[in-house]
């Protein structure tokens, strides 16, 4: 789970994750083209987002095709960060038990 939020504090792979969400499979080729980065760059952010698991690839010719790795998504930081909503909603203090640190 750290590997996938480490990955996804990065602004610029939020931001292709946010993408390949949007378009589904996408080329290297568009994400290079619309991030304005170069090959090597966007290749480094790809494989942290490959390792984390929360990107497929297929490589087809001399262009790899990235998609996100939705399963990935759900059972990791989806199901945890939905965990944390249910275990705060359930540890709300009443009024009685705030008046305690008063």
């Amino acid at each position: 789970m750290d590997e996938v939020f480490k990955a996804l504090g990065d602004p610029t792979r939020l931001r292709i994750v946010r993408m390949l969400a949007e378009q589904g499979e996408v080329c290297v080729c568009k994400i290079v083209e619309a991030f304005g980065m170069n090959q090597p760059a966007v290749s480094h952010h790809m494989a942290k987002l490959k390792q984390a698991r929360l990107v497929h690839h297929r490589k087809q010719g001399q262009w790899i095709y990235y998609s996100l790795n939705t399963d990935s998504v759900k059972t990791g930081p989806l199901r945890f960060l939905s965990e944390l909503i249910s275990l705060a909603e359930k540890a709300h203090p009443t009024d009685e038990d705030a008046a305690c640190c008063r």
